[in-house]
């Protein structure tokens, strides 16, 4: 009878994939598409994505404007700017 080994994925590693997969999969704030596979509304990748982080109980990384906000024409407000002093 032989012995069988079994390598576990680290815990880190569907993580990544999953972030990875939220990167491209980023839906358009002007269409409401996915930007890499042109699905409307969040596609089934992104999801599966999302899924992944919601069972590891952790966040993903923001990407700031990933989803091109600038095309609706959504600015920034009142945010403040790094290394402006303030003027009176």
């Amino acid at each position: 009878m032989a012995a069988n080994t079994y390598y576990a994925r680290s815990a880190a590693e569907p993580l990544a994939e999953a972030q990875q997969t939220l990167d491209r999969h980023v839906t358009s704030s002007a269409t409401g598409r996915c930007l890499e596979c042109g699905s409307l509304g969040p596609c089934r990748n992104r999801e599966g994505a999302v899924a992944i982080f919601a069972r590891s109980l952790r966040l993903p990384m923001r990407q700031p404007g990933a989803s091109r906000p600038e095309l609706i024409g959504a600015v920034r407000v009142g945010a403040p700017v790094l290394g402006a002093a303030r003027q009176r």
